[in-house]
């Protein structure tokens, strides 16, 4: 099955140090007809410490939260997390993504952006959001807008006038708290007897849908535990009766084969699901077996709990066992980022802050290779580690430099010049490491 979503670039200002957009390209080119992503599947970003690189891959999470998340503004830790992370001198945070779909023979590109600040009542909430569509078999086609909202106000919706009624009742005070897309789909079901009889309002259907599957098929690596309320709405969405249409079940499809649905992190396992789960602990087992090869199985300790199972996973070597909570802190890393790598070699769009941490170079260098040479999906990833770059200097468009002043750079053939060499030795623009040994005389010694 040919790939259906495929990140293009994402544009990030106003989180941390971030005070200029930074846009970082996956795919440099125009699209059209002709357009294949099996070059540009893979990106590390390299810079200095405190650069903003786990801003970039922070905002993805912010763009997933803020439209998959009913209560994301709502929620305290989010309006004090808001507040911390947000840029002092923009005060606000804007992020903006491009992404292709691919539907049978067509191409769709779609330019999605959303806009935070803290309103008169001291609170963060979405101060504008806007969806734009355009053909992607040609280069030179302009954007429709599919919809607008600034200021709590929905300024534009493309569909009929019965729908965009329904829709401009139902949103009423909710946009500044809520993503249109939220909105639009936690009502559709309501509205399908409308819905049918208007083929604009099958269009603005597909539109929304995609950019939820979007959302739902990105997965993102924090160094934080996954958050449940995700489950729940993958498990929402999958029961729900939107799948009664073909481009539902072909879109729920996809996002079986990107293994967003199911998760060996989680520790809430729903019983009718529970084979699926222990499925993949076999897999995850296979996995770190190649770098524990004296590990027999992975067990799983339950306890029920109603309709589900709390699950617990137990890593066994024969001759005793361990939580995997006490594990090495390599092994929990290679653990906590199995989903990731799972949903990178098929088809979902992932990205992982300091994937480097913890894990031996060997190890990390042949994983990239793998992602390179046989993944499906995207993988975005910020690193210190410089050994990767020769392999994914191979590639193009998979390595970029981000500046302390926010400027990205990627790299590109300098002839016999390597970007490892250029990187150490200062001569990225903008990233300079005049660093010297005889710099620390004088600091350390009493």
């Amino acid at each position: 099955m040919e790939n259906m979503f495929y990140l293009l670039n994402i544009s990030v200002i106003g989180i941390k140090n971030i005070k200029e957009e930074i846009r970082l390209d996956f795919y440099k080119k125009t699209v059209d007809k002709n357009f294949n992503s099996d070059k540009y599947r893979i990106k590390a970003i390299y810079g200095e410490n405190g650069a903003g690189k786990s801003a970039i891959i922070t905002a993805v999470k912010i763009f997933q939260d803020l439209i998959i998340n009913d209560n994301y503004f709502s929620e305290s830790k989010t309006q004090i997390f808001l507040d911390e992370i947000i840029n002092k001198s923009t005060k606000r945070f804007r992020f903006n993504c491009e992404f292709l779909v691919n539907v049978d023979v067509a191409k769709i590109v779609y330019n999605y952006s959303v806009s935070i600040e803290k309103s008169d009542k001291g609170l963060y909430e979405i101060q504008s959001e806007v969806l734009k569509m355009k053909s992607g078999n040609y280069a030179n086609n302009k954007y429709k807008t599919i919809f607008e909202s600034k200021n709590g106000e929905l300024l534009y919706v493309n569909c009929s006038d019965a729908i965009k009624g329904i829709l401009e009742k139902k949103s009423i005070n909710l946009l500044s708290s809520h993503s249109f897309i939220y909105i639009y789909m936690t009502n559709f079901e309501k509205n399908v007897p409308v819905l049918n009889d208007k083929s604009i309002d099958k269009e603005l259907f597909i539109h929304i849908i995609s950019c939820l599957t979007l959302t739902i098929i990105i997965k993102v690596y924090l160094a934080e535990e996954d958050q449940h309320e995700l489950y729940f709405l993958r498990k929402r969405l999958k029961e729900s009766r939107w799948n009664n249409q073909v481009l539902q079940e072909e879109i729920f499809e996809y996002g079986e084969l990107a293994k967003v649905f199911s998760s060996v992190n989680e520790k809430i396992v729903e019983k009718r699901h529970f084979k699926e789960y222990k499925d993949k602990v076999k897999q995850l087992a296979e996995f770190i077996k190649i770098f524990k090869s004296d590990l027999v199985s992975i067990d799983i300790d339950t306890k029920e709990n109603g309709e589900y199972y709390e699950c617990d996973l137990n890593l066994n070597y024969g001759s005793y066992s361990i939580n995997k909570e006490f594990e090495s802190t390599g092994v929990k890393k290679l653990i906590r980022l199995f989903d990731c790598f799972v949903a990178a070699s098929t088809i979902g769009i992932v990205f992982v802050d300091e994937m480097d941490s913890n894990l031996n170079d060997i190890y990390l260098c042949k994983l990239i290779e793998y992602f390179m040479y046989y993944g499906k999906g995207q993988l975005c990833f910020t690193t210190h580690n410089l050994d990767p770059m020769t392999i994914l200097k191979e590639n193009k468009n998979s390595i970029d430099f981000l500046s302390s002043d926010n400027h990205l750079i990627s790299w590109t053939s300098r002839g016999n010049a390597s970007p490892e060499n250029c990187y150490k030795n200062g001569m990225i623009e903008d990233s300079p490491f005049n660093i010297d040994a005889t710099d620390f005389v004088g600091i350390f010694e009493e």
